[in-house]
């Protein structure tokens, strides 16, 4: 008997452990559950990566009376892309962020109102989906869906509804203008997006573009395609594209046929060029029949500043001003390197004392300062590089777009269609 109870007492040690085993698994096993369900819905894949926008232009051809008369117009957006200088002036507008060459001039109280923005815009773009960044004008990314069709249809409640090349959600985070506003945060909420809401579609207008505003967002509905973060609250939208039925704007026509046969040599940096100035200049000149060559400080891919490729045809020490029409400079922050390389300097003054046309945008005519070819010339260029042309005796005047002679500048990448057309026009006038 005393035998089989020391048995029975093993046997029941056994049983407890096993059951102790079977508890802990189990609470292991809900711990992880809680702790995954805890994490966010979505994260943006590791090959995303932040989109550097150009710099915004601060002035147009288009006057403001212009601009209200021109958002009374009614047009459907088409689904075609917009290019990213479009994508950046939209943005700009959502925030009225300044520049970055200027918030680097701001007291430490001024840049932190302008690095808090009380409202937050989010991008539905082809590519996926992106939050704007003020400080530094750049899209964050979200997720890479391309949720355009889902959003559309969740905020017009209809069958048939237009796409647009970009889609924008203003939201609002509620705990922070409680916070700053108290009973009255709903208000200033309200009041904020409609100034945001207003300032897009005047900046549509300007760019051409049409524009669908969507002021009774769903929220709900709207969260169910569009994983913006739980603690914000969408207040509007907007679906923006070029008009359907229009074709967007590739490149400008040709001027005369005296253009045919015109070669231009394009001087990229090798690395961290201006995507859209090489890209769009390179195809205008080229559906206007003129020869394009790209020289460079190296042979091979040339990479820009947001991740596309070029070819140099030749180097640098190679090319030879006599046999092009045109000597054309691209920016980006690569180029900044060109100002004190004395080949690249050369290739300017030889230009331009032979009359060629020459032709720099973006950062890039502080090229044509260093190389003192601009002195007197009426002329413009990315705001950060101002006080450079007018050491170098240069009238700086801040258009997007200057011909001065044979001497052509441009802003950067949204005033690339004028910088274009200016070159074609001065390889259509009479040999110099």
């Amino acid at each position: 008997m005393r035998r089989w109870r020391l048995r029975s007492r093993r046997d029941f040690s056994l049983i407890w452990g096993m059951w102790l085993a079977i508890l802990c698994l189990v609470s292991v096993a809900v711990a992880q559950r809680q702790t995954s369900t805890a994490r966010p819905r979505r994260t943006p894949p590791t090959r995303m990566s932040a989109i550097q926008l150009p710099e915004p232009a601060t002035s147009s051809e288009v006057s403001f009376e212009q601009a209200v008369l021109e958002q009374r117009r009614v047009r459907t957006p088409g689904n075609e892309r917009l290019d990213l200088a479009k994508i950046g002036q939209l943005a700009w507008a959502t925030q009225g962020a300044m520049p970055p060459s200027v918030t680097a001039t701001l007291t430490p109280a001024q840049a932190q109102v302008v690095s808090e923005p009380p409202l937050r815009a989010y991008f539905l773009l082809p590519d996926g989906l992106f939050a704007y960044e003020p400080t530094d004008h750049t899209l964050q990314p979200v997720n890479e869906d391309d949720v355009r069709a889902g959003a559309a249809g969740a905020m017009l409640k209809q069958a048939v509804v237009p796409v647009g090349g970009c889609q924008i959600v203003v939201a609002a985070c509620t705990r922070d203008f409680t916070s700053r506003y108290g009973t009255r945060a709903r208000t200033v909420m309200a009041l904020q997006a409609g100034k945001v809401s207003q300032n897009l579609q005047l900046q549509a207008a300007t760019l051409g573009l049409a524009f669908v505003g969507i002021d009774a967002v769903e929220g709900p509905d709207l969260r169910t395609v569009v994983r913006i973060p739980r603690n914000y609250e969408p207040l509007c939208a907007a679906i923006i594209g070029y008009p359907a039925g229009q074709a967007p704007p590739t490149a400008v026509q040709p001027i005369t046929t005296t253009q045919a046969g015109r070669r231009a040599l394009l001087v990229v940096p090798p690395m961290a060029f201006q995507d859209e100035e090489l890209f769009a200049t390179k195809r205008a000149l080229e559906l206007a029949g003129v020869q394009v060559a790209i020289a460079s400080a190296r042979m091979g891919p040339l990479v820009g500043m947001l991740g596309g490729t070029a070819q140099a045809d030749m180097l640098l020490n190679q090319a030879s001003v006599d046999s092009y029409d045109a000597v054309v400079f691209i920016g980006g922050t690569g180029a900044l390197d060109y100002q004190n390389n004395p080949t690249v300097q050369n290739l300017a003054r030889q230009a331009s004392s032979r009359g060629k046309v020459v032709a720099a945008i973006g950062t890039a005519p502080s090229i044509l300062a260093a190389a003192g070819v601009m002195r007197s010339v009426r002329c413009t260029a990315y705001l950060s590089e101002r006080d450079r042309m007018t050491r170098a005796g240069a009238a700086y005047t801040g258009n997007p777009a200057e011909k001065d002679g044979h001497i052509i500048t441009a802003t950067g990448a949204l005033a690339a269609p004028r910088f274009t057309q200016a070159i074609l026009e001065g390889l259509g006038e009479p040999s110099r």
